[in-house]
């Protein structure tokens, strides 16, 4: 209570630094747990530094293509020939998948097939069952405790028990404990890699991870495995007259600096992190130097306490000993409603970015040194001042009113600088709401209003033509075809070329399709048509893209020509380019192919017809091909939203640090403003007396702000201007910086100032000058 007598005159002042500072401090350790925890994917795992994954290189003459996929072979081969390796293990995923227990169906499980010695590279906690019996058949299926509770109500009763995945039964041999979630790959079941995969898929699939010996040179083993690899992939290679080879990454940069992607892996931007930091950096200056300006303004308030004290025999040293235990409560009340508020809004903030963030990481070792590191060296700069310089004067000039003090140019300086972050923060708001608008607007090449796709049963896939008849014999139902691919999502990687120049393959996606999927989704068409179902298997056609076209450097008319592609392929059309991948990116040449089977089915819906109804009257008719059919409904706008999930991420996180940054640095002015212009009441009264206007006064008042903020606003541009150019070149399809960039910021803050200081200015002059004048 002490402390509150100290500051019964300035309680407002002690109040705004409490708030202030404890706002910037659990907005940055928010956004501090969120880096320490996007940094940390992958360090948890036994034997991180020993573990190392293999990605592939393929060099098409000059065209470099990384996939994060290997051949077969550098499991069944490579190790043998590499003494340094002490295990092996390879990951296929499988991607969700849908199980049935009994007649309950549970959809959306993460399967992956992988080797038996996974357990011996990746360490899991077996809850039930063990390591060395966990995968011993094909029919051997390891769940994770998680699933395993949703699905038979615990761990032990999972144990032996039957489930159908893929129509046919796998037994539970073993239950694990999931990875946490900063692991680079997830999954809830885990089956044995099948012997068809072993016979048949001798191309890139493959996820492939080594754990190496102990005490052994890793480069030295890493250096041997990429050696043996080159030589694995040379026929592989000499069938597309192209090169290949293989490079290692340790297993924890896969998340944030992989060589190459892969279907499996999370993935992060290393950009964003260090976006982020800089925010964090922003938000924790800014709390900290309006904490530390305001408390050396209220050092000044308390002179006359100084001079008393010095008067009654106080030393220096006890001066300096009084502010420094005052300034450390005062940092700590503040220190600990940041922790509070941080703890509080975390799980809510990760919600709102969709982002994993660990509370435990308060924890770690090296945060909490930071913080301790960052109270001490708030306590101390913020009491400096009032300790060691006020506290040096001589008693009698302190109550004799002889000690005049000029801190406009501190106050100027902490001003410039919290307008020249809110700025700036303003700008980027505007810049990425800008671009992510722009990159909606980008026509798509298609029309995905009012599509599903679904995975279906092998019952529903052989009746197909019946099942398409009676979805099309419903009124809610327009139009449906079927395929291999998801339109929107992943492509299978194929090679293309010239029939003159076999050997120089050419990198190119491929659509597995069934005719009529090319109408469904409304592509264009820039020359020829699209399949006809009426068309023999025996003639090979296909569709290519406008970048397809243009990377195989053919010239229109193109229809009818032939090129090299899983044997000799005649062009029966050209397809307008058309965004399949993130609007963000350059449309990559891509093929259109033919099937029969549908292994997913695409229906087009009237416009009227809601969501629920087109589900439920799809179920209702496919029932009738397969009673136990489970409708796991996937929709093309939300597979296109989709894309955009990174941009607004970034454009939540930092509108809301910005927001906050703007909160504190309104705070800072409010009080400064009204601190200064408390200072200069008599001078104010001095001039309404001898008639000056309230309209001169409140001029007089606001004429340094807007000075202030037009100094924050020159030397923001320039920033504003390096980091969006910066940020923007991660785009191939990008907007411009127009001018309203540069100037709305700058009148928002200029708004956003005068609207804040105009309170205290008003509340100043709505006072009896005589009354002013009166007070000491």
């Amino acid at each position: 209570m002490n402390i509150l007598r100290s500051y019964k005159r300035t309680r407002l002042f002690l109040w705004v630094n409490i708030t202030g500072l404890a706002i910037g401090l659990a907005t940055s350790i928010m956004l501090i747990l969120f880096i320490i925890n996007e940094w940390s994917y992958d360090k948890h795992l036994v034997n991180n530094e020993r573990i190392v994954n293999l990605v592939t290189i393929v060099d098409d003459n000059g065209n470099i293509r990384k996939n994060g996929i290997t051949l077969r072979t550098a499991y069944t081969e490579l190790p043998a020939k590499v003494p340094g390796i002490e295990a092996a293990t390879q990951i296929y995923d499988a991607g969700n998948i849908e199980a049935i227990n009994n007649l309950e169906h549970f959809q959306n499980l993460r399967l992956i097939f992988t080797d038996p010695d996974f357990f011996k590279v990746f360490s899991l906690k077996f809850v039930e069952g063990t390591p060395q019996t966990a995968l011993n058949d094909m029919n051997s299926f390891v769940i994770t405790r998680q699933k395993a509770e949703v699905i038979f109500g615990s761990a032990s009763n999972a144990m032996g028990k039957t489930l159908k995945i893929d129509g046919g039964d796998v037994t539970i041999s073993a239950v694990v404990e999931e990875f946490p979630k900063n692991t680079h790959f997830s999954f809830d079941v885990i089956g044995k890699i099948p012997q068809y995969m072993e016979d048949y898929y001798k191309g890139l699939e493959f996820n492939t991870y080594y754990l190496i010996k102990p005490d052994i040179p890793i480069a030295n083993v890493t250096a041997s495995i990429e050696k043996e690899y080159a030589t694995l992939m040379k026929p592989w290679a000499a069938n597309f007259g192209a090169k290949a080879y293989g490079i290692t990454q340790n297993v924890t940069d896969i998340y944030m600096h992989s060589l190459a992607d892969s279907r499996l892996w999370k993935r992060s931007s290393t950009t964003f992190i260090w976006l982020l930091s800089g925010l964090t950096l922003f938000i924790l200056v800014l709390a900290i130097t309006n904490f530390i300006n305001l408390f050396m303004a209220q050092g000044e308030t308390r002179m006359n306490e100084i001079g008393i004290r010095k008067t009654n025999g106080a030393r220096v040293q006890d001066i300096i000993g009084q502010f420094f235990r005052e300034v450390s409560l005062i940092v700590f009340v503040a220190f600990a409603a940041g922790f509070i508020l941080a703890v509080v809004c975390t799980p809510y903030f990760a919600d709102l970015i969709k982002k994993d963030i660990d509370l435990m990481q308060l924890l770690n070792p090296i945060f909490i040194a930071c913080i301790i590191a960052l109270f001490i060296i708030t306590v101390i700069l913020s009491a400096f001042y009032p300790a060691f310089y006020l506290s040096r004067y001589n008693p009698l000039d302190i109550l004799g009113k002889r000690i005049k003090f000029s801190k406009r140019r501190l106050n100027t300086i902490v001003v410039v600088f919290q307008s020249v972050i809110t700025i700036v923060l303003i700008s980027f708001i505007l810049i990425i709401n800008k671009q992510t608008t722009y990159l909606q607007n980008i026509p798509l090449g298609y029309n995905p209003d009012g599509v599903m796709c679904a995975l279906v049963t092998k019952d529903i896939s052989k009746s197909y033509d019946a099942v398409k008849q009676e979805l099309l014999s419903l009124p809610e139902i327009k139009m449906v075809s079927g395929g291999h691919h998801i339109i929107g999502e992943g492509c299978s990687g194929q090679l293309i070329a010239l029939l003159e120049s076999k050997e120089k393959g050419l990198s190119i996606n491929e659509y597995r399709i069934m005719s009529g999927l090319c109408e469904l989704m409304e592509f264009k068409l820039q020359e020829g048509e699209f399949y006809k179902e009426e068309t023999p298997d025996s003639i090979r056609q296909i569709v290519l893209n406008e970048a397809a076209i243009k990377m195989l450097g053919l010239t229109y008319p193109v229809v009818g020509k032939q090129v090299y592609y899983k044997g000799t392929s005649e062009i029966i059309g050209v397809v307008k380019n058309f965004y399949y991948d993130s609007p963000a990116n350059s449309i990559a040449p891509i093929v259109l192919t033919r099937v029969r089977g549908a292994g997913l089915l695409y229906i087009k819906y009237d416009e009227h017809v809601s969501r629920r109804t087109a589900q439920e009257v799809t179920v209702n008719a496919l029932r009738k091909f397969d009673p136990d059919f489970y409708l796991n409904p996937m929709w093309s706008e939300d597979i296109y939203k989709a894309k955009f999930d990174t941009i607004k991420t970034q454009g939540k996180v930092i509108m809301i640090s910005s927001f906050l940054s703007i909160f504190i640095a309104m705070l800072g002015l409010v009080a400064m403003h009204l601190y200064s212009t408390m200072r200069r009441i008599k001078e104010i009264g001095i001039r309404r007396v001898n008639g000056a206007s309230v309209e001169n006064i409140f001029t007089l008042l606001t004429r340094d702000i807007i000075i202030w903020i037009c100094i924050a606003g020159a030397i923001a541009m320039p920033i504003v201007y390096y980091f969006a150019t910066e940020w923007l070149n991660n785009y191939t399809n990008r907007t411009t910086l127009g001018w309203s960039i540069f100037l709305f910021p700058i009148l928002i803050q200029y708004i956003i100032a005068i609207s804040v200081t105009s309170l205290v200015s008003i509340r100043v002059l709505s006072r009896n000058p005589i009354e002013a004048l009166k007070t000491e």
